[in-house]
């Protein structure tokens, strides 16, 4: 009787350790488990944390790298436009410089004609200077005037010369085509072929009397 308890008891002590062996084990099992799933958790968790940085960089980057593309380009676009703003305003300066040169050129050429005629003026002028005024085939009612300190026969030319009747003009067209233009009795009058016939100018205020011209004494 007493062995058959022994053998009892020693049945349960060994029941009982088999599943306390076995719960151990179990927990061991559980705990080696949940480790494990954190330790994957974590690792995933740290493999999306680095791909979202990878990611934001690449974004970054490529970003950077559009952002830098289009800063180039409107840099080029911003220097070809000053390039071309800076030829349109060299061509512009250069024409207005060949547009001056050639006005001046023309301005130097009808100067030159000017002086010419002129001079040719005065030639002829010199090679007429003795007018008769005695000669009543052309002068009558002859008279002497004083004007400015010059000496002056007053006549009446019998003739209609169309250098009685040579129309208005400016007092400059006078002077750049004759060789001199005088007043006399507050008129103007312009030298030709030895005579000062009356120069019609505008905005003078003087009216001239029928076909009345002058001749120098002096």
């Amino acid at each position: 009787m007493e062995g058959n308890m022994k053998g009892i008891l020693h049945s349960i002590c060994i029941g009982s350790l088999a599943l306390a062996l076995t719960a151990w084990g179990q927990q061991a099992n559980d705990t080696t488990t949940v480790k494990a799933k954190a330790k994957k958790q974590a690792a995933v968790s740290a493999q999306t944390t680095t791909s979202a940085k990878t990611g934001a960089k690449t974004s970054a980057s490529m970003a950077g790298t559009r952002s830098h593309r289009r800063a180039n380009v409107s840099a080029q676009t911003s220097s070809s436009a000053t390039v071309d703003r800076n030829r349109m305003r060299n061509t512009s300066v250069n024409a207005h410089n060949e547009t001056m040169v050639n006005r001046q050129r023309e301005r130097n050429i009808a100067m030159t004609e000017r002086v010419k005629k002129q001079e040719n003026v005065n030639v002829r002028d010199k090679t007429n200077v003795r007018v008769n005024v005695n000669d009543r085939t052309r002068f009558t009612n002859v008279t002497r005037v004083t004007s400015n300190g010059r000496i002056f026969d007053r006549a009446v030319f019998r003739i209609n010369d169309r250098r009685l009747h040579l129309g208005f003009h400016d007092r400059i067209f006078f002077i750049n085509n004759f060789s001199e233009v005088v007043v006399i009795n507050g008129c103007s009058f312009f030298l030709d072929d030895g005579i000062f016939w009356p120069a019609f100018i505008i905005g003078e205020n003087c009216v001239h009397p029928r076909n009345v011209v002058f001749v120098a004494v002096d």
